[in-house]
């Protein structure tokens, strides 16, 4: 194609999806290196887009609306430099169309579109990892709800059934077997509805596994292009979103940096098993009764809350882009203590804590207990999305929260006057 870039010095970042917490939380690790931003997002009014440290902002048209049309607007651009993708599908998307994107002049890092579904895809990732000898709950592929009565004894109860493809918090937990059919349709129709069609899911019946919320780990790592791990970021979960039956959803709102050795070999013992390249976001559980680890999904990307690593640390971005353009770094050898709060986001702890108090389904105690630990002078303290080098994205972040706060609240209150006059 007739391609003429435009110069720009050193080697530009381009973000893609700016909207997303995990693209917003690695502007300062660029921006504060002077390193030239060009953020991309189908929202124009997105807070990023506010910020001190974006040289070039461009509208992009949504992914969703068509992968081909997405990447010719790539091609197209008049910016090239290292690209970093956004969420699970963006890396999909990135992934297949890798070769054409490079031979255009794009740096990137992603595995090969194979090895991207392995960890993916929640069925291939449990077969990979029974394959590595990395615990995994239980699992089977189920094609009908006859499939699910069929099998049902072979499995420990309660189980769930989710996408194989779907966040790890989207799933329909069932105690009893006449549960299946309702579950069944709920799964069913939001792996089809129009924001997760395109991941293509299927439909598989796990063991539920028995924890607290506070068993709740994560693991961040980038790999290199050659394959090589440079370093990995253990994350304990304080406390996260629920799902309306107050089952335990994926969002994290408050975490704290733990060394977890055992954690670490598990995870690098599967990545490097398929040759990972890039980010990966790693979710397992500690199921104390065995005194181990088990895997539940593996996220080939960063992690929603990508502000966290890089301030305590972990500069996961920065180290892509360095490797990718030749520049030394230093490995990380160990991190300071550090906690996390996404405080200030709606919805985020502050908010979706006093939530769940007022229903029961969390204790005070805790909360403000965790919150005392501010005071430690010892702590690396993280808290989400106050950036006081950045108050462009700050003001911009909080007013968006405010109206999202006033949208719901007005609905609600709507809602329980429509219902009280009728």
């Amino acid at each position: 194609m007739n391609f003429k870039p435009v110069n720009i010095s050193p080697t530009p970042v381009v973000i893609l999806d700016c909207d997303f917490r995990s693209q917003e939380g690695i502007l300062q690790s660029f921006g504060s290196r002077k390193i030239p931003i060009i953020g991309l997002s189908a929202d124009p009014t997105c807070p990023a887009f506010h910020s001190r440290y974006l040289t070039h902002k461009i509208v992009s048209p949504r992914l969703d609306d068509g992968f081909e049309r997405y990447i010719e607007f790539l091609l197209n651009l008049p910016h090239r430099g290292v690209l970093i993708y956004s969420n699970d599908v963006s890396t999909v998307v990135i992934s297949k169309y890798r070769e054409e994107l490079q031979s255009e002049g794009y740096l990137l890092n992603v595995p090969d579109l194979r090895t991207v579904e392995k960890v993916f895809d929640k069925l291939e990732c449990y077969n990979l990892a029974k394959s590595v000898d990395v615990p995994v709950a239980r699992t089977e592929l189920v094609n009908s709800r006859n499939e699910v009565r069929e099998i049902w004894d072979k499995f420990r109860k309660p189980v769930i059934l989710k996408g194989t493809r779907m966040a790890g918090g989207a799933y329909k937990r069932i105690n009893r077997l006449e549960e299946v059919d309702m579950a069944w349709e709920e799964v069913g129709r939001l792996i089809r509805s129009k924001e997760y069609q395109a991941r293509d899911s299927r439909i598989i019946l796990q063991e539920w596994l028995h924890y607290s919320m506070t068993d709740i780990w994560h693991c961040e790592t980038v790999y290199s292009s050659k394959s090589e791990p440079i370093g990995f970021f253990t994350i304990k979960k304080i406390r996260g979103s629920l799902n309306d039956d107050g089952t335990y959803s994926s969002r994290i709102f408050a975490g704290e940096y733990v060394e977890a050795p055992a954690l670490t070999e598990m995870v690098e013992r599967l990545l490097s098993t398929v040759k990972w390249q890039g980010f990966a976001n790693v979710d397992l559980v500690y199921i104390s009764s065995e005194d181990k680890f088990y895997l539940t999904e593996v996220n080939p990307r960063l992690p929603g809350f990508s502000y966290y690593p890089s301030k305590a640390g972990f500069e996961m971005a920065y180290y892509y882009y360095a490797d990718l353009t030749g520049i030394e770094y230093q490995k990380p050898n160990g991190f300071s203590r550090s906690i996390y709060f996404e405080t200030f986001r709606f919805p985020g702890d502050l908010s979706e804590g006093i939530r769940y108090i007022l229903k029961g389904q969390l204790h005070v105690s805790p909360f403000l207990r965790s919150y005392a630990r501010l005071v430690n002078k010892n702590l690396v303290k993280v808290i989400e999305p106050i950036k006081w080098d950045d108050m462009g994205f700050t003001l911009h972040t909080q007013v968006r929260n405010a109206r999202e706060f006033l949208r719901k609240t007005v609905g609600y209150l709507g809602r329980r006057m429509k219902k009280f006059l009728t």
